[in-house]
């Protein structure tokens, strides 16, 4: 987010994009393996709910960010 900046190059822009979906990749496993260790008691640390409310706010927003990218190239 601190790289992004007015009339950036496109391929800077396709960069950090592949990067953030990397980290949410990365972070969403972590996720998934923490919550297959831990089962409930996962919910009972706060760190690990704010990763989690994290992980899950990224990839609603990068599906927002594709859908509505989507939807404007067809019209």
């Amino acid at each position: 987010m601190a790289m992004e900046h007015h009339d950036e190059p496109q391929q800077l822009t396709v960069v950090l994009n592949f990067i953030n979906q990397l980290f949410i990749a990365v972070f969403a496993l972590e996720c998934v393996m923490k919550l297959l260790g831990l089962r409930l008691y996962y919910f009972k640390q706060p760190w690990n709910v704010f990763d989690f409310c994290v992980v899950v706010m990224s990839i609603l927003g990068q599906l927002v960010a594709h859908f509505t990218l989507s939807s404007k190239s067809r019209f």
